[in-house]
């Protein structure tokens, strides 16, 4: 998840917790605690993009890092606030927790999750929330405001914290009833369409009111979006994306093809635009896809040496968003078609 996210629940947590204790600091150390998985993006800078790329969200987003780091912030609390009776134990278990939580918060998102690390390189995601959802944030945002502005003795401050989580987990579980209202609407296109096991469903950008699927079929892949506001009329309009596997035989550079594989998921299409051959990502969607038949994805990496590819998982993501486009993509959370050309289906 987000930055925001992350800081605005722990802050939440620790005021929860801790605030009765320490007052307004307990706030910062809980967004201290759930944002220190992410300095894996401060060590990524030192590493070759494809690198990067996989070394995100892995060993500091694992349940051993969690332990080991929580048990280090309780010591290191307790030293600091030795004027105050905290208990090592409760000190333990709000770190390690915190910690645990952010994990579990990205196994949300479509990037994945190396909570085993470093004893499998597994990643792990439910693919519930983009990574970032102003619906499941915006209360923890607001109650964080209050926290911060708010008097440490004013009586409310627990009944702020508490509501603000109820709602973000009361819109975690309609993610979940969403997600699975579309998983049906799928299933009973697979016979009809040829889809084949192992099907993908993950949010649209900013909202799990849409969602985007792929789904594997031969030599390549169906992909659609699909709101819960969809009519029965309002037919899977499945887009065909050929695998085409046999353009990186001439590609020399094996190690990195493999780490994209294995960052893909398995799900991944090779193309060329002139002389560059580039792997997409699929699992990251398209560009305003839902608006745009055969819409370029928006994590397409080139394959060539000497290529900028910096921050290419955040290419496209936003691109050519404004005004118009936004009033198109609301219109079609609320189940209006809004593609611009007829789709590629293949059966």
């Amino acid at each position: 998840m987000d930055s925001v996210t992350h800081i605005t629940l722990g802050a939440c947590i620790g005021e929860l917790v801790l605030g009765k204790k320490l007052g307004k600091q307990a706030l910062l150390w809980g967004a201290v605690a759930q944002s220190l998985p992410d300095i894996d993006s401060a060590g990524a800078l030192f590493l070759p993009p494809e690198q990067a790329l996989l070394a995100h969200r892995g060993i500091t987003h694992s349940l051993v890092f969690a332990v080991v780091v929580g048990l280090a912030l309780a010591f290191l609390a307790q030293r600091i606030h030795h004027k105050v009776y905290l208990p090592f134990i409760m000190l333990a278990l709000f770190f390690c927790l915190q910690l645990m939580l952010h994990d579990l918060l990205d196994t949300c998102n479509a990037y994945g999750t190396g909570l085993l690390e470093p004893f499998s390189h597994q990643r792990f995601s439910v693919n519930l929330l983009y990574v970032a959802d102003p619906l499941f944030t915006i209360g923890l945002l607001v109650a964080f405001v209050v926290l911060v502005l708010k008097n440490i003795n004013y009586q409310g401050r627990t009944k702020w914290a508490f509501a603000a989580m109820m709602l973000s987990g009361l819109y975690l579980c309609l993610a979940g009833f969403s997600k699975l209202y579309i998983s049906g609407r799928v299933q009973a296109t697979l016979e009809k369409d040829q889809v084949q096991p192992g099907y993908l469903i993950t949010p649209a950008p900013f909202t799990s009111m849409l969602w985007y699927i792929v789904a594997p079929i031969n030599n390549g892949y169906n992909t659609a979006y699909s709101s819960v506001f969809d009519g029965n009329d309002n037919a899977l309009n499945y887009q065909f994306h050929a695998k085409d596997e046999g353009l990186l035989s001439n590609i020399q550079n094996k190690e990195l093809i493999n780490s994209l594989i294995s960052f893909s998921n398995g799900y991944y299409t090779i193309t060329k635009a002139g002389n560059n051959t580039n792997i997409n990502v699929l699992r990251f969607g398209q560009i305003q896809g839902w608006a745009v038949a055969d819409a370029p994805f928006a994590f397409s990496y080139p394959l060539v040496a000497g290529k900028n590819q910096a921050m290419l998982l955040q290419k496209g993501r936003l691109t050519g968003w404004d005004g118009h486009s936004l009033k198109i993509y609301i219109k079609r959370i609320l189940g209006k078609p809004v593609i611009e050309n007829k789709p590629n289906h293949k059966i």
